[in-house]
């Protein structure tokens, strides 16, 4: 990559010099090196040189404007090297020479007798004017960029659904080897990874805020903070004890934390980090990942806005009284909006109902009471199991439906094992560990080739419930025929 000084212009760039050195200008290579330059000599022109090895402008002396010059202009323009200007010096001093060298392909020409001074200026003009428009495509290409992160995120149903398709593109448009989102409650020394671009699985992480001072200074200021070297930095110096203390190898080099503020409170923070190995974030990727990260906090903060104003007009109804769930209408409205994001990025989601088996013999040995706080437990039990993205209603008098969104059959089957498993571990007060509730479960996983709506999901789950309840041993049924 070519070095560049403060406000975009090139430090030190380098001039190859090509051709036979003995038609050179008395005094070329010294007058260059005074003038700021790097002098490289090759005798012969690499035939694909590294990318990051190119000089800025390869300087071409050769007899006159004839076939010399147009077979190496044309090797110039093969391959990587026609990125590259191509400077024609003429030994000759040749009547049209300087202009039959541009009409053959040269950047730039100067015919003998050469003023070296002429040729330091016009070799500065030439490379700014490249700078310069080098800036502006790599301007052009970042607001293309941009442009096609935001309406993506744009038309994302859900937050977390925003929040994923900002990491996973921000993470593979700068190809950082972390990116990713926590959720920061206010005064808590936790925090909540629900979003990692380099490993889309992890939803829902805890992690020690203490092990991240550059999280906490961004939630403490409200402010990006960004640390080119944490391995020097004043602002790791407690951290970097404990590395030190430990025996760690901190593989981190980089590091930006970006706050995002929902209705005047920082919500959570972006992360990006860097390897050790790795280049420190330039500011052109830290500009970037501000722009976005503040475009789309705009987008979840009206989403934000638009569901606390949703739910008071809904009122209670979102919510069934006795277990703390949503109620059907609040599963019809996740079913249809998981039915249709799985759609249109071809992901995969899992329905699962859950029947509590018995129930009516524990109404009649507790009351309606004790069966009601009963259901209310397994109804909280429910919630705690659940990822950030995962929902959870009631769907009957003893049952309930959870929708497990970018999860597959066996995903499924594993969530039900876990909530069984908390369920023998969990209090219930009015129960002995033997008469604990037991749950059959019917699972559908999207897509299925017998679904082509909604209302089809629920019809394959509750024929898989009943396949479920009639089993001996699992009871756990699947829909039919479910896609791959």
């Amino acid at each position: 990559m070519t070095e560049r000084a403060p406000g975009g212009a090139l430090a030190h760039p380098r001039v190859l010099l090509l051709g036979d050195p003995t038609l050179r200008p008395d005094g070329l290579e010294r007058a260059l090196v005074r003038g700021g330059f790097q002098v490289l000599e090759s005798d012969r022109l690499p035939e694909d040189p590294p990318t990051g090895s190119l000089p800025d402008l390869v300087l071409l002396t050769v007899p006159d404007a004839g076939p010399v010059l147009a077979a190496e202009l044309d090797h110039l323009r093969t391959g990587v090297w026609g990125e590259v200007p191509a400077f024609a010096v003429l030994a000759a001093e040749q009547p049209d020479g300087v202009l039959a060298a541009l009409r053959l392909g040269a950047s730039e020409a100067l015919a003998a007798p050469v003023n070296l001074a002429e040729l330091c200026a016009r070799v500065e003009a030439r490379l700014r004017g490249r700078s310069s428009l080098e800036a502006q495509r790599r301007e052009r290409r970042v607001s293309g960029l941009m442009f096609d992160i935001f309406a993506e995120v744009s038309t994302a149903i859900r937050p977390d659904e925003i929040i994923q398709t900002l990491v996973r593109r921000v993470g593979s448009a700068l190809e950082l080897a972390h990116c990713s989102f926590l959720l920061t409650p206010p005064g808590e020394p936790l925090g909540r990874v629900v979003a990692v671009h380099e490993s889309a699985a992890v939803r829902d992480l805890t992690v020690d805020l203490a092990r991240y001072p550059e999280v906490q200074e961004a939630v403490r200021t409200g402010r990006p903070v960004f640390v080119a070297d944490v391995h020097t930095h004043p602002l790791f110096a407690e951290v970097r004890a404990k590395w030190t203390e430990q025996h760690l190898r901190v593989q981190v080099r980089s590091v930006l934390a970006i706050p995002v503020a929902l209705q005047g409170h920082v919500a959570g923070v972006f992360l990006l980090r860097t390897r050790r190995s790795d280049a420190p974030l330039t500011p052109e990727q830290v500009a970037f990942a501000e722009t976005i990260t503040t475009a789309a906090a705009r987008v979840l903060e009206t989403e934000e806005r638009r569901s606390t104003m949703y739910r008071r007009l809904a009122g209670v109804s979102a919510h069934d009284p006795l277990t703390g769930c949503g109620t059907l209408d609040a599963l019809d409205r996740r079913i249809r909006e998981e039915f249709e994001r799985a759609r249109r990025y071809a992901l995969s989601f899992s329905l699962i109902l859950l029947d509590v088996d018995q129930l009516r013999g524990l109404n009649e040995r507790l009351g309606q009471e004790g069966g009601d706080r009963v259901l209310a437990e397994l109804g909280r039990l429910l919630q705690r199991q659940l990822r950030a993205p995962d929902f959870v209603s009631r769907y009957g008098g003893d049952e309930f439906a959870l929708i497990l969104p970018e999860t597959d059959l066996e995903g499924a089957r594993r969530s039900v094992w876990r909530v069984r498993e908390q369920i023998l571990s969990a209090p219930f007060a009015d129960l002995a560990a033997a008469d604990r509730p037991r749950l059959s479960a019917g699972i559908v996983t999207f897509p299925h080739p017998a679904a082509v709506q909604t209302e089809d999901l629920f019809a394959l789950v509750e024929a898989a419930l009943l396949r479920g309840k009639a089993q001996a041993d699992e009871h756990i049924g699947t829909a039919d025929s479910v896609a791959a």
